[in-house]
């Protein structure tokens, strides 16, 4: 019961995000020319200790939606699933031992600057491989792939800490 549960709320901020992305986010890359892909954030708050198979796939679900709609062939999806497949080593990195110990972590109660840090790692993850293999797909010619995936990761990562600031404050 618990894993249906978990699967139709992960469903409904599929759904919240994806129409987030598609609609808000997509036609803001037109006026600031950098990427943002707030749907990542289901990545960064899904919590760590719950069924990892259903967690690799719904990344690599939100990731296909998005493909889908922006007709990019697959990037999205895999670097999603990399994303969230990276996750876990990201979270060992930025709290060592007090994450391993810890069976119900959450990502809210890291310091504010390991948080950042791992944010924005993992945002960079997924922008740069995104990146990369956008690049490899032939759709643009962009010789300054980390510039573009520094920038893009900067802006995401703002959004996200936003997302986790006004969470905060509802807590």
């Amino acid at each position: 019961m618990n894993l249906i549960k978990n699967f139709i709320i992960s469903i409904f901020y599929i759904f919240f995000l994806c129409l987030i992305q598609i609609s808000i986010l997509n036609p803001l890359f037109i006026f600031l020319g950098c990427y943002s892909y707030i749907y990542i954030l289901l990545i960064l708050i899904y919590p760590y200790n719950k069924n990892k198979f259903l967690f690799l796939f719904i990344s690599f679900l939100i990731g296909w939606i998005i493909d889908h709609y922006m007709n990019s062939g697959g990037i999205h999806a895999f670097s999603s699933t990399l994303s969230a497949f990276l996750r876990l080593k990201f979270l060992q990195f930025f709290d060592g031992k007090n994450f391993i110990n810890k069976n119900d972590f959450s990502i809210y109660e890291l310091p504010l600057i390991r948080k950042i840090l791992y944010i924005f790692s993992l945002v960079f993850t997924h922008h740069f491989s995104l990146l990369i293999l956008e690049m490899l797909k032939g759709s643009i010619f962009n010789r300054i792939v980390l510039f573009r995936s520094i920038l893009s990761s900067i802006f995401t990562t703002i959004l996200c800490i936003i997302y986790f600031f006004f969470r905060k404050i509802k807590h």
